[in-house]
């Protein structure tokens, strides 16, 4: 049951006639069976009724008032027109009536006609069908041109207050019917005009909920009726028919021309000033657009900004701001269909002034443009769009970093970029301070500007100057002149490293990190400043000195040169050195103030390490470095001390052991502390009591490593100089302390208990030399571990120590 209305004829009928067969009231035809689930509908709601005084006093026929009727239910639409025909078919009493009606499942069949508008149109009947089988209706062009809405605005025009009128009538038919609202009840003797009230109202309420809006004209009870709207004739009107009535009526008396008060809508307020004063078709059409656009929400700002969508794609309206973006969005998510028939009109509204509308509804339009709905003007929304990215950026420092899609193919020509162009230029040279400038920068390369460098170079000197002094706060993007701006940055950061020491610190501080990888292409005093700084943070310190050094190890200048920026604000540290020494080219002479922590090192007060000496000698060897009269001091008495060392490890004779003696005695306490192992490990295979006394007295640290060295002898080894030390110490006047003496005797003690006795006769001849004291003392000492001794040669008959 769709495309199409069926059809039902209700009439009293003679045998035979009806669908029933038999004689009375009944459906006399249908136009199928389809229609047959209209048939209670049409019963219960739309059936004409006679009044039944009027019946009883055999009034003409033609004084009876046509009926019209609507309703919507369980998926059906119904429409019927009814006439009184007087006398039954079969008889002489009054109550025959006839009712057309018309039944659909498909709310398409009314086409864009309100139900109001089928009103005397030609397809009504008045008299039976022929047969049983009525005929369908479908209809065509003209249908309900008598009820247009030229003509229901010249209706209300033509009555007394008639505007107020449909005001109130637009604004209680929002709500009629619906549970806890009042219904709509009309009072008057015209079918006609009741039904012509019923089109202008329902003209200005969505078609959907016209559809819905079922009414019946005429009951003789309203109260018998449920539908949202009724008509009563005057007489039958009671109580229910006063304005002022208490029983659930907006009222509207068509013969005294008052109404029940009704508080206006807004959005009758808005449909029924504009169909007063302008096209009411128009006016109809902007409400349907409205309704469909999907814009339409839960009343308030969505309402409004639904209605400005459908004056702007009928009436041609511009929009106001508060709803362009709303409307803007809907030309790309709004019904595709709608979008389809209006879209093009409402963009093409928009873009013809494009400068007018607030940045965000520029960015929704310039969207549209995208999409080809503003054919020919995306350009211009384009520009307007910058323009407005252009005035936040210089005002605000505001800028956008969403995509910027391509518009479509032909729409930007070159005359766009030059004045692109023009606008960025001048915003960019108009003073913009250095943050601005960069926001401007990001806006001409968001909109892809090619900005000229020749344009803004004297402009962009106060920006570089803030850049080089915040580099955290710039951003590079893709910026125009992007290249000459960095070399500008260069150059001024050249300028600044000219400045001395405190300024290339400063300088790497901020800059180190970006300009690291591009150090090569610097200048010497930044590149200095960049290298100097990164070494000093110590950040990948390691791998940055080794990847530079290697990078000049094949070039004596520039190795040397690498070498001074590497150590420029912080000194190198041992390994650094070394690694220098291993890389160095021939010919490289680095700066002497690379060392200069080498050199206080090596001839500060602090005890230096072999490795810092042998370092100084292979840098000297290699040409690196240039010692001074102090660290060659140092060196050469390091060398004199090793020499001592070494011979007296040979074991030499008694006078030349003296002399060497003497010789340790005379060197350098720090070198000797520094080399005091070895040392130690020397003077524990020599007997030189004297002389051994002048070496503790001028470096008492030796006492402590030789009491150690002289331990570990007595418990591993035979010689005999390790116990002669041992006992010279433990008995003589300088004894080591408590823990070390402790140490050193039960070594002692080890080593006597062990040794063959010829060792222990050899090592009291040399106490022999000195006076018996010694001699004695050492005899006693030797005596008091006979004990030991012997219970450790049964232990051990073959001299295992």
């Amino acid at each position: 049951m769709t495309g199409r209305f069926e059809t039902l004829v209700y009439t009293d009928c003679r045998p035979g006639q009806g669908l029933k067969g038999g004689a009375g009231l009944q459906f006399q035809a249908r136009s199928s069976d389809e229609a047959a689930a209209g048939e209670d509908l049409v019963r219960n709601n739309l059936l004409y009724e006679p009044p039944s005084p009027w019946m009883a006093d055999r009034r003409p026929a033609a004084q009876y008032p046509p009926s019209f009727a609507h309703i919507r239910s369980g998926g059906l639409l119904a429409t019927a027109s009814g006439v009184y025909l007087g006398r039954e078919a079969n008889g002489t009493r009054e109550g025959n009536q006839l009712t057309h009606a018309v039944v659909t499942t498909d709310p398409a069949s009314y086409d864009d006609l309100r139900p109001a508008q089928l009103f005397r149109a030609a397809f009504w009947s008045t008299e039976p069908a022929p047969t049983t089988r009525s005929a369908p209706v479908k209809l065509t062009g003209g249908v309900g041109a008598a009820l247009s809405p030229a003509h229901a605005r010249d209706f209300v025009l033509a009555q007394p207050d008639g505007p107020l009128t449909l005001l109130a009538l637009v604004s209680a038919l929002a709500e009629a019917g619906q549970p806890g609202r009042r219904r709509v009840l009309f009072v008057g003797d015209d079918t006609a005009s009741v039904v012509s009230w019923i089109v202008a109202g329902t003209l200005l309420v969505p078609r959907e909920r016209a559809l819905e809006l079922g009414f019946k004209v005429f009951s003789t009870d309203p109260a018998r009726s449920a539908l949202p709207i009724v008509a009563v004739l005057p007489e039958f009107a009671g109580s229910a028919g006063r304005v002022d009535n208490e029983l659930g009526y907006a009222v509207f008396d068509l013969c005294r021309h008052a109404h029940t008060p009704v508080a206006p809508t807004a959005a009758a307020r808005r449909w029924v000033d504009l169909f007063l004063t302008e096209d009411p078709r128009d006016v109809v059409d902007a409400l349907h657009v409205a309704t469909e656009s999907g814009i339409t929400g839960a009343g308030g700002q969505s309402d409004e900004a639904a209605a400005a969508l459908g004056l702007a794609a009928i009436l041609h309206r511009r929009p106001d701001p508060r709803h362009a973006g709303a409307i803007v969005g809907w030309l790309r998510t709004g019904p595709a269909g709608m979008r389809r028939a209006y879209g093009v009109d409402v963009a093409d509204l928009f873009a013809e002034t494009p400068e007018r509308w607030p940045q965000e509804v520029l960015v929704l339009l310039d969207e549209v443009g995208c999409d080809g709905l503003v054919p020919g003007r995306a350009a211009e929304v384009r520009l307007a769009l910058m323009i407005s990215e252009v005035e936040a950026a210089r005002t605000r420092g505001v800028v956008t970093d969403r995509p910027l899609p391509a518009l479509p193919a032909g729409e930007w020509n070159a005359d766009h970029d030059e004045h692109a162009r023009q606008i960025l230029t001048e915003a960019l040279t108009s003073g913009a301070p250095p943050l601005r400038f960069a926001a401007l920068l990001r806006v001409a390369a968001r909109f892809r500007v090619d900005v000229r460098w020749d344009d803004i170079r004297d402009a962009a000197d106060p920006f570089v100057g803030y850049w080089a002094d915040h580099p955290r706060e710039i951003r590079p993007r893709d910026w125009p002149c992007a290249a000459m701006l960095r070399d500008r940055l260069i150059a001024v950061l050249g300028e600044r490293a000219l400045l001395g020491e405190a300024a290339q610190a400063e300088i790497g501080d901020t800059w180190r990190e970006s300009l690291l990888p591009h150090v090569s292409m610097l200048q010497p005093q930044l590149a200095e400043a960049v290298l100097g700084a990164t070494v000093r943070h110590g950040e990948n310190r390691a791998a940055v000195v080794e990847r530079h050094l290697s990078q000049a190890r094949h070039e004596p200048g520039w190795f040397s040169w690498t070498v001074g920026a590497l150590w420029s604000q912080a000194p190198p540290t041992t390994t650094e050195l070394e690694l220098m020494r291993d890389l160095a080219p021939t010919g490289a002479r680095p700066p002497a103030r690379v060392y200069h922590r080498l050199v206080a090192q090596v001839t500060g007060s602090v005890t230096p390490t072999p490795r810092l000496l042998d370092l100084c000698r292979a840098l000297l060897a290699c040409g690196l470095m240039t010692a001074g009269p102090q660290v060659r001091g140092e060196l050469e008495d390091d060398d004199a001390l090793t020499t001592v060392v070494a011979e007296l490890r040979r074991g030499p004779d008694g006078e030349r052991t003296a002399t060497l003696l003497r010789h340790l005695r005379g060197c350098s306490p720090r070198l000797v502390e520094m080399r005091q192992a070895d040392v130690a490990s020397a003077l524990a295979r020599v007997v030189a009591f004297q002389s051994l006394d002048a070496v503790l007295d001028r470096h008492p640290a030796l006492l402590l490593p030789l009491v150690t060295r002289l331990a570990e002898a007595l418990h591993h080894e035979d010689a005999v100089a390790p116990a002669v030390l041992s006992y010279y110490l433990l008995a003589g006047a300088g004894q080591p302390e408590p823990p070390q003496a402790t140490l050193l005797e039960q070594a002692l003690g080890h080593w006597l208990t062990r040794a063959q006795d010829e060792r222990i006769e050899r090592a009291g001849r040399h106490f022999g030399q000195l006076d018996s004291a010694w001699r004695d003392g050492w005899q006693r000492h030797v005596e008091a571990y006979r004990n030991r001794r012997r219970r450790y040669r049964l232990t051990h008959p073959f001299g295992r120590r």
